[in-house]
């Protein structure tokens, strides 16, 4: 039987009789994805597309309605997670149940609560990655978190009073749509001060090292992608050690720590002092939030953020993480943002595509820069060294 407020979520008979199908639901949770896949992995279809079943969710407003939205929105991240997690050997016969059972209970507190209170609640999870505010924030390039929160809370009035949802709606749309005619390069303001090169292509790691070696500017300074080797690889740092000398360049080396039993990404800045023997690595950054029991912790790691590098880290995870952005933005003295990362475990999935897309979002949202130095794809370098912060 329908509840009262169900029955009076939209205004016509007819209009009502049909949304409160299955097969309406089915259609709102057949979108999610038919919309994320382009959204997150074409670079020139907008991001923000990927939460406009959401936006059914909150117009309809019925149980089902809402639970066949979310679940939709939660469809492809939770697919991305799971063949991330299989990819670094994590168990497929308990990965994907577990990504399955994860969408149907988040899905199913959206039936319950709501999807702007849902939204809030994933939100308020540091380490979450798929919060539905980072979509959200493609549309508000430049405004910062007050204007998200205005938005989200506009979003959450239509929801909640169904007499004036209608007339709500089309204001906030009409907002974001005045917010999108306004001219904005995402991502670019002010421009970073790393110059993106593709990573050269070896069948060793040796080969490897060497060919980077060669296009590292002598005098100037690099950014390496994540878990370019283990803290305790002594060989490999000595390695690169040898290579940060020779050029007299100084390097930005993603390096994977152990921290409680688990591994948290770490940059390490090599240089000719800080590789002279006797000395101690220096560390320009560590990640504050991972993936609890695998990059992290299930809260926030001690991290330090900056390191001399002139910009702020963020270390893989961290790209999409609405939280990670702000304590990151808080530090007046970071002018651009540099996200590292390592998607080998991913194989052919594009999923720098999409951290790219969402690292954009957040960093127009903030008017900071971006850049990203991807293992395997890309490196970051500068010809007049460290920049000054």
């Amino acid at each position: 039987m329908q509840s009262s407020n169900e029955a009076g979520a939209v205004p016509h008979g007819k209009d009502r009789a049909l949304i409160r199908t299955g097969a309406f639901a089915a259609l709102v949770a057949l979108a999610g994805p038919a919309l994320a896949v382009p959204a997150f992995f074409i670079e020139a279809v907008p991001f923000w597309i990927s939460g406009l079943p959401l936006l059914a969710g909150i117009w309809v407003r019925t149980r089902r309605v809402r639970i066949a939205a979310m679940a939709g929105w939660l469809a492809v991240p939770a697919v991305v997670s799971a063949i991330g997690l299989t990819g670094i050997g994590h168990a497929p016969e308990l990965v994907w149940p577990g990504a399955a059972a994860a969408v149907l209970a988040l899905a199913a507190l959206a039936g319950v609560i709501g999807i702007s209170f849902a939204t809030f609640a994933l939100t308020l999870v540091p380490w979450f990655p798929a919060s539905p505010l980072v979509a959200l924030a493609d549309v508000l390039p430049g405004y910062g978190v007050g204007a998200l929160c205005i938005v989200v809370l506009a979003l959450a009035w239509v929801e909640l009073l169904p007499g004036y949802r209608g007339q709500a709606l089309v204001a906030v749309l009409a907002v974001l749509v005045a917010v999108n005619a306004v001219e904005w390069t995402p991502g670019r303001l002010p421009a970073s001060r790393w110059a993106e090169v593709p990573e050269p292509v070896a069948a060793t790691e040796t080969g490897r090292r060497l060919a980077i070696r060669e296009i590292l500017p002598e005098g100037g300074a690099a950014i390496l992608g994540e878990a370019v080797f283990r803290e305790d690889d002594w060989s490999a740092r000595a390695a690169w050690c040898r290579i940060a000398s020779e050029r007299d360049v100084t390097l930005f080396v993603g390096v994977t720590e152990s921290l409680d039993g688990t591994n948290r990404g770490a940059v390490w800045r090599l240089d000719r002092e800080t590789c002279a023997p006797g000395a101690a690595p220096d560390i320009a950054a560590r990640a504050w939030l991972g993936i609890p029991g695998v990059t992290g912790t299930w809260f926030p790691m001690p991290g330090a953020y900056g390191g001399g590098a002139g910009s702020g880290f963020l270390v893989c995870l961290e790209g999409f993480l609405p939280w990670a952005w702000v304590r990151l933005s808080s530090e007046g003295r970071v002018r651009d943002v540099v996200v590292i990362s390592n998607d080998g475990a991913f194989g052919s999935l594009p999923v720098h595509v999409l951290r790219r897309k969402a690292a954009g979002a957040m960093a127009a949202l903030f008017k900071r820069g971006v850049a990203h130095a991807e293992t395997g794809r890309t490196l970051l370098v500068r010809a007049q060294g460290v920049p000054e912060g």
